[in-house]
C-alpha cells in the first residue's frame, strides 16, 4: 500500500511540474515585447496587435491608448493615425511609433478588459537604404567642399560668382534633404511601428439586423445597377450618334429602291 501511495505521489508531482511549466510558458508569451535589431543591422520593426473588446469599451480604450502615447507615459511615442468605424461590427485602429521598451506596456494597457486575438511582427531591412543615403551624403559633402574652394578666387566674373552661388545653394538643399532622410531612417530603426486594432465581440444577428443588412444590400445593388446603366449609356451614346443617321440613310435608300417606278422600269 505504501508503494502505491509513493507511486501516486511521484505521478502527481510530475503532473504538477508539467502544468506549472506550461503555465509559465503561456504567461511568458502573454506579453508583446518590442524589438531592437542587433548591432550593425538596420531593421525597422512593425507590430500589429488585434484586441477583442466589448463594443462599449472600444472608444474608451482607444482614447486611453492615444492619451498614453501623447503623454509619453511609456516612453517616446507619436500618434500617426486613428481610424474608427461604427455600425454592427464596431472597429477602431490606432497606429503609433514608440520606443521598443514601451510596446509591451502600451499593448497591456490597451488590452485591459479584453483579449489579445492576434499578434504579428515583421521587420524591413533598411541596410541598403542607409548605405545609399550615406554615400549620397559623402558625395554631396565633397562637391560642397569643392565649390567652396572657388569662393575665394578673385579672377571670377560676376556671372561666374552668381552661378557658383546658385550651385552652392542647390547642394546645400540636397544636403538638407539627405539629412532629413537619414534622420527618418534612424528613427524607424530606433523605434517600433505599432498598430492596435480594436474589434467588438461578435453578436448573433437578429431578425431586425438581418432585415437591415438585406435592405442595405438592396440599396447598394440599386446604386451599383444605376451606375452600371449610366456607364453603358455613356459608352453607347457615340455609337448611337453614328448609327442613327446611317440607319435613316439606309431606310431612305430602301424606300427609294422599292418605289413603283423603279419596279416598272425593271
Amino acid at each position: 500500500m505504501n508503494a502505491w501511495k509513493l507511486a501516486a505521489g511521484v505521478l502527481l508531482a510530475a503532473l504538477y511540474g508539467c502544468s506549472a511549466e506550461h503555465a509559465e510558458s503561456v504567461s511568458g508569451n502573454a506579453g508583446f515585447q518590442g524589438e531592437t535589431g542587433k548591432p550593425g543591422t538596420a531593421l525597422a520593426y512593425e507590430h500589429r496587435v488585434g484586441i477583442r473588446l466589448s463594443a462599449a469599451r472600444i472608444d474608451a480604450q482607444l482614447a486611453a491608448s492615444r492619451d498614453a502615447c501623447n503623454s509619453e507615459r511609456f516612453g517616446q511615442c507619436d500618434v500617426l493615425a486613428i481610424e474608427q468605424r461604427g455600425g454592427i461590427g464596431h472597429y477602431a485602429e490606432l497606429t503609433v511609433r514608440i520606443v521598443p521598451d514601451g510596446v509591451e506596456k502600451l499593448v497591456a494597457a490597451a488590452a485591459q478588459g479584453g483579449t489579445l486575438e492576434s499578434r504579428q511582427t515583421r521587420a524591413e531591412d533598411l541596410a541598403q537604404a542607409v548605405a545609399d543615403t550615406r554615400q549620397q551624403r559623402e558625395r554631396l559633402q565633397r562637391e560642397y567642399q569643392t565649390l567652396q574652394q572657388y569662393q575665394g578666387r578673385k579672377d571670377m566674373s560676376v556671372g561666374d560668382l552668381l552661378a557658383l552661388a546658385k550651385e552652392i545653394a542647390a547642394v546645400e538643399a540636397q544636403l538638407a534633404d539627405n539629412a532629413q532622410a537619414g534622420a527618418q531612417q534612424q528613427r524607424r530603426i530606433a523605434t517600433n511601428l505599432l498598430t492596435l486594432s480594436f474589434s467588438s465581440e461578435a453578436q448573433p444577428d437578429s431578425r431586425l439586423g438581418q432585415l437591415a443588412t438585406a435592405a442595405g444590400q438592396l440599396l447598394d445593388d440599386l446604386v451599383d445597377g444605376t451606375i452600371a446603366a449610366m456607364k453603358f449609356f455613356a459608352y453607347s451614346l457615340p455609337f448611337l450618334v453614328v448609327l442613327l443617321p446611317l440607319g435613316l440613310l439606309l431606310r431612305g435608300l430602301w424606300r427609294w429602291l422599292r418605289r413603283p417606278g423603279k419596279n416598272e422600269a425593271r
